[in-house]
């Protein structure tokens, strides 16, 4: 069962879809963020199909657009690296409400830049967050600061404190934040006490993952990690299993 949700987020309406299994009881949770430019569909409808696979294996799922993106209220141009934690955490006491929603045994599932943020909001919410999948999450993000450092940015920057991004208009506090991030050794490693089920698809030029927040030269020239398997190659556990 698919229902449209709406939440608050510092006065302003957050819009997602939230996905139940069949059955009777309590689920184990997903919520899902999208990446920079994305929706919660994602690209290709990833999200649509990842909450459809979660609702066939027992898990329900919340995804949602940030504020500034898809349905949801907002300008992207006022949307800021703090706004989307800020967001994720509001989706968080949103599920914990839920009737059908096993409120200990969430999880988090963030796409690239919004694998940033879930990574950020784990080390705020860990006494809540069971389990975290980073997913072709963003490296070093010169892919998107180079976009932004063009001599067109910078002079549109300089003169309204904005600018475009691939028809997406970026606001300077969002870059300021956003580099924060860049420079920040390990952000994935800031939540401590949280078991990572890793979902990184590969980054290199012959992948299909999304190659919109990547930087190329950190590409991993590792064998991907994938639901099949855990750090160590052995088969993972089930989705289920893994929220706990």
């Amino acid at each position: 069962m698919v229902t449209p949700v709406v939440f608050d987020s510092k006065g302003q309406q957050v819009v997602g879809m939230f996905h139940l299994p069949e059955g009777r009881g309590r689920f184990p949770t997903a919520l899902l963020m999208h990446g920079f430019t994305g929706t919660k569909t994602e690209i290709h409808r990833l999200f649509v199909k990842l909450s459809r696979a979660l609702a066939q294996r027992g898990i329900a799922s919340l995804r949602f657009d940030f504020r500034g993106s898809g349905d949801s209220d907002g300008d992207f141009e006022d949307m800021t690296v703090r706004s989307e934690i800020a967001d994720a955490q509001e989706a968080i006491k949103f599920l914990a409400k839920q009737k059908r929603v096993n409120s200990r045994r969430l999880a988090m599932v963030g796409m690239s830049m919004g694998a940033a943020v879930a990574s950020y909001v784990v080390a705020r919410e860990r006494h809540r967050i069971k389990s975290l999948a980073l997913w072709a999450p963003v490296a070093d993000g010169t892919g998107i600061l180079d976009g932004l450092s063009t001599p067109e940015a910078l002079t549109s920057l300089a003169e309204t404190g904005i600018t475009d991004y691939n028809a997406n208009l970026v606001g300077m506090q969002f870059i300021r934040q956003f580099a924060e991030i860049a420079i920040a050794p390990c952000y994935w490693c800031t939540a401590p006490r949280i078991r990572l089920c890793p979902f990184i698809i590969p980054t290199n030029s012959n992948a299909s993952s999304p190659k919109r927040n990547m930087s190329s030269k950190n590409s991993s020239s590792k064998a991907p990690i994938t639901p099949s398997t855990d750090t160590s190659g052995n088969p993972a556990s089930s989705p289920r299993q893994s929220i706990g």
